[in-house]
């Protein structure tokens, strides 16, 4: 049996919650479904983290769709550790997110 991954999450994921939270204010169904697929999505990651694919335009991080959003994560395999980043709306202009905002952590 493989070795199980722990997860931990960036404090950028849980501002992109809030944004989503705070845009999609009269949809409060919609954001309980889009948290919901999230955590079942970042779960499967546990035992197999390499499983969705890499961001060809950013590499360094593996993504995840869910409904019209991309959740942004790494996988440390050394450590065995998924470092979950982002939520982001998949329609956005990705890259310019990530040069403005995502510098820092790559």
């Amino acid at each position: 049996m493989a070795m199980k991954c722990r997860v931990e999450y960036i404090s950028t994921f849980y501002i992109d919650i809030q944004s989503i939270q705070e845009f999609l204010i009269d949809f409060p169904n919609k954001v309980a479904r889009i948290i919901n697929k999230t955590d079942k999505a970042l779960l499967n990651l546990v035992e197999m983290p390499e499983m969705y694919p890499v961001y060809q335009m950013i590499p360094e991080f593996r993504f995840i769709v869910i409904e019209d959003y991309l959740v942004f994560y790494k996988f440390k395999q050394n450590e065995r550790l998924i470092e979950v980043h982002r939520l982001l709306y998949g329609g956005m202009d990705i890259p310019a997110v990530h040069g403005i905002h995502w510098k820092h952590i790559l």
